[in-house]
């Protein structure tokens, strides 16, 4: 009788530290989490929806496009340096494997655009944001061509080098 109720206690002790340790690490909540909507209308037989208000509620994933950008322009017979740290920004995790997939053809296309700027452009602050809608808009194809639609939100410059 001592033997059984001495295996009974331990089972309880067992079972109770693994609902703790479940319970404090979040394992049990995530269950929650992913039976939202979207996911429980593609359990369904649905389509996933990739809307805003579903992609508003996820939390940010900053991708960085390493290492930086490194790239010589001619301005005026004088060549010039530019060295562009970048990270891109997106609520899906699809989208940023797609990013880390494609980095090649993403360093390529990013390349080329840096390579083709003007000094007086690149020097004013407008000019740096229409270099970071230009970098999105070639960041966004490249995901829309391999997973369906663009998925990334922003393009932010960590580092912006020009001599």
């Amino acid at each position: 009788m001592k033997i059984l109720l001495i295996v009974i206690g331990a089972i309880i002790m067992i079972g109770g530290s693994v609902g703790a340790t479940l319970f404090l690490t979040g394992a049990l909540t995530k269950k929650a989490e992913e039976t939202t909507p979207a996911a429980a209308g593609a359990a369904h037989g649905g389509a996933p929806s990739h809307s805003a208000p579903v992609a508003a509620k996820a939390p940010s994933i900053y991708q960085p496009l390493d290492p930086p950008f490194i790239v010589n322009f001619e301005d005026q017979g004088v060549l010039r340096y530019l060295q562009i740290g970048m990270t891109a920004m997106t609520r899906d995790k699809l989208a940023a494997d797609a990013i880390t997939n494609n980095m090649p053809q993403i360093r390529n296309d990013l390349i080329l655009l840096f390579g083709n700027q003007k000094m007086e452009t690149l020097t004013t602050n407008e000019g740096k944001e229409k270099l970071r809608a230009q970098a999105l808009e070639k960041v966004q194809a490249i995901a829309a061509r391999e997973i369906g639609y663009p998925g990334i939100e922003a393009i932010y410059f960590t580092t912006f080098v020009l001599q």
